[in-house]
């Protein structure tokens, strides 16, 4: 999976023009397999949340900021 290449929108945004199965596979699904081998390989006790907190911190389309992006808490559930 490292070897997966980032893929590239079509320019002029056109990922609105674009079928619903070629928008996932070109704006969610590469993230989304990186992450999901990530969680398989790690098996956190909370794979929702190590999920989540991996596509924050590895999304492709964030800006580069010099401030770093505050963590993600898991959720309590009463």
């Amino acid at each position: 999976f490292k070897d997966m290449a980032e893929p590239t929108p079509p320019a002029g945004g056109q990922l609105t023009s674009l079928p619903v199965r070629s928008y996932l596979e070109q704006t969610v699904v590469p993230i989304l397999l990186r992450g999901l081998h990530a969680l398989v390989k790690e098996r956190p006790e909370n794979p929702v949340d190590f999920l989540a907190s991996f596509l924050l911190k590895n999304n492709p389309n964030k800006k580069a900021t010099s401030t770093p992006m505050p963590q993600a808490h898991p959720l309590e559930i009463r």
